[in-house]
């Protein structure tokens, strides 16, 4: 597979064209839900025992998960634009560049989101518990990025008004210079704190799903949520180890498609069996939204498994990765929004 990109948290699709100092397929680092009060057992809604210290690294992680997904993730896809673009800006005298940008998002002012991931991941490292392996990354990824971002400012308003032809890229190999370090830096940050952050958040999650099956059963909504959204990251993450090694095949995916497919069909199960349940807010449970969503990462990997079956060579293969991928981020990329916003 090509050492292209990153995945998204349980928590976008990072670029699959390329990362500047290169990386590996990262999936969505998933958010937390938000639950209400009720103690409706069909819709598993209501407090559940975590550990303190689970409860305590759960708040921890959430500013880390959003500035991995908000920052890092649009970042890189700049990053990547910006390094296939500077070649060519230095063979052709008198060349613009490419759409890449390093703003966020288009209505971002004055850096606000960096400047918010800043402020809170500050606030995440001095959170309890201490973690070195969370800490360290997070303040090498907000140091760095606050030294990027008069850079970035700089070199989005030198080559918006085509300077770069003016002085013939004078300016933009200076700044060329001072970005590429920082660059490789912040990426290298964020790969090392996606990894551990991806690592806390499962477990939590793992935990979480105990807690809601001690406190309701398994014959809720929200366990089966919870269950389908870990079951689609074990398969995303075995179809790249298997992709990394060279053993992805039908064979190999059978199994990954199957413990899937089960998790999902329980669910839709329960689902149409609950179809009149309303959550304590009156809302129909948020499975409903999000299911099409379930569904389609596994019509994806199913047309995945029938693709193999064709021996396709490695450029198909990691083509096929990257769709599956894609599929994955939207589908954690609607998990997130949907669930930070209703019960």
């Amino acid at each position: 597979m090509n050492n292209l990109t990153r995945i998204v948290i349980l928590g976008g699709l990072v670029a699959i064209g390329g990362a500047y100092a290169g990386g590996v397929f990262n999936p969505w680092l998933p958010q937390e839900m938000q639950v209400g009060q009720s103690k409706a057992s069909v819709t598993g809604e209501g407090e559940i025992a975590l550990l303190p210290e689970d409860t305590k690294l759960e708040e921890k992680l959430q500013p880390v998960i959003g500035c991995l997904n908000n920052v890092a993730a649009p970042l890189r896809q700049g990053i990547a634009g910006y390094s296939e673009d500077y070649p060519h800006l230095l063979e052709k005298a008198g060349s613009t560049r490419g759409p890449w940008r390093f703003k966020l998002k288009v209505y971002e002012q004055n850096n606000s989101i960096s400047r918010d991931c800043i402020k809170d991941l500050g606030a995440a490292i001095s959170m309890a518990p201490a973690d070195a392996e969370l800490d360290g990354p997070a303040k090498s990824f907000a140091d760095t990025l606050e030294a990027l971002i008069p850079l970035m400012n700089d070199a989005d308003m030198y080559y918006s008004r085509n300077e770069n032809v003016d002085d013939n890229m004078t300016k933009g190999k200076v700044l060329d210079s001072q970005l590429v370090p920082l660059f490789e830096t912040f990426l290298a940050a964020a790969d090392q704190l996606n990894d551990t952050v991806a690592l806390r958040n499962f477990q939590l999650r793992e935990r979480r799903l105990v807690a809601l099956e001690k406190a309701y059963g398994k014959d809720n909504f929200s366990w089966h949520m919870l269950n389908v959204s870990l079951a689609s990251r074990i398969a995303m993450d075995k179809i790249i180890a298997l992709s990394d090694k060279g053993d992805l095949n039908t064979a190999s995916i059978e199994g990954v498609e199957r413990d899937y497919q089960t998790a999902f069909d329980n669910a839709d199960a329960f689902a149409r069996a609950h179809s009149d349940v309303k959550t304590s807010a009156g809302n129909s449970p948020v499975w409903f939204s999000l299911s099409g969503d379930f569904n389609n990462f596994l019509v994806e990997m199913k047309e995945m498994r029938r693709a193999l079956a064709k021996n396709p060579d490695k450029n198909e293969m990691d083509f096929m990765v990257s769709k599956l991928l894609k599929e994955y981020n939207h589908m954690i990329r609607n998990y997130n929004m949907i669930g930070a916003t209703r019960s």
